[in-house]
């Protein structure tokens, strides 16, 4: 079994990192056609396998594919560390893949997202609104943003806090500002109830009246939005309904508690020492974004 030079690991790595042909000939400035014709040359000459695809088309590596890929990540990480040495820092490249909840992805990381970009013009991000699906496990995705404390992939994720959000009642501005806090309330819905919020909702509606809206929420996101169009009550992050013009805050009574999410960042501990996820990891975690 014999590959016959770097670019044959170059190809498997962009796949891997891309999930697709069209990723990874993105990545390489080539064209699909062309990564296809490479892949299969270079099965043809192992002898086996590198590749396969899923139901939605999604391209997936092998076993042995993917053993070669990590390889081929080694030694890209030992040509740059061997470039900064003689003084020729190499740019970073390739994809990171950071998943999250919406409301993480679109309310909190994405102001800060063209700083980083300024910094890493060679990178991509790829944002993924996810809560639980992708697996940091199989490389689906690099980093993943969590609510609450971390629940998911054993001894094969690593785990570290960086920040908390803390919660208020929130309701939209209208010219009248009368009868604020006689709006119903934005309740979850019954499969939702495992979320602190909803459960801090159905405390406040309780000790304020317990009338609630007739729509059920699922995420914060929604509820979010929600709050600006109904004219209703909602529990939200402070970090981002403050800033909002368009919200007005409301006081909490003194005998509910201070209501906060932690936020963790969880990636997989094989992919300590690869440049591109420590550059993000490094971002997210001294950008100040939950402070």
């Amino acid at each position: 079994m014999q590959l016959s030079n770097w670019d044959d690991y170059r190809i498997l790595l962009a796949l891997a990192r891309a999930k697709s042909l069209s990723g990874a000939a993105s990545l390489l400035g080539l064209n699909a056609t062309t990564i296809s014709r490479r892949i299969k040359a270079m099965e043809s000459r192992v002898g086996s396998t590198l590749i396969t695809r899923d139901k939605q088309g999604s391209t997936f590596l092998t076993q042995l594919g993917q053993a070669i890929a990590d390889h081929a990540e080694n030694m890209e990480q030992h040509a740059h560390a061997a470039d900064a040495l003689i003084g020729h820092e190499t740019p970073l490249s390739g994809t990171v893949r950071v998943t999250a909840v919406p409301f993480l992805l679109n309310r909190l990381l994405m102001p800060w997202l063209a700083e980083f970009s300024a910094e890493h013009p060679g990178l991509n991000v790829s944002l993924i609104p996810d809560s639980k699906n992708l697996s940091l496990s199989r490389r689906e995705a690099d980093i993943a943003l969590r609510f609450g404390d971390p629940e998911e992939g054993g001894d094969a994720v690593l785990a570290q806090k960086i920040g908390s959000v803390a919660f208020s009642v929130f309701t939209a501005k209208t010219k009248t500002q009368l009868a604020y806090e006689e709006r119903p309330w934005l309740g979850y819905d019954p499969i939702a109830t495992h979320l602190p919020q909803a459960k801090w909702t159905q405390d406040l509606a309780q000790q304020n009246g317990g009338v609630y809206s007739n729509l059920l929420m699922h995420d914060l996101e929604t509820a979010f939005e929600a709050a600006l169009a109904t004219r209703t009550r909602a529990l939200l992050p402070v970090l981002i309904a403050r800033q909002d013009p368009r919200m007005i805050e409301l006081p909490l009574p003194s005998e509910i508690p201070t209501m906060k999410r932690d936020v963790w960042l969880l990636r997989n501990k094989d992919m300590r020492g690869v440049e591109r996820v420590d550059a993000a990891i490094a971002w997210l975690t001294n950008a100040n974004m939950f402070q």
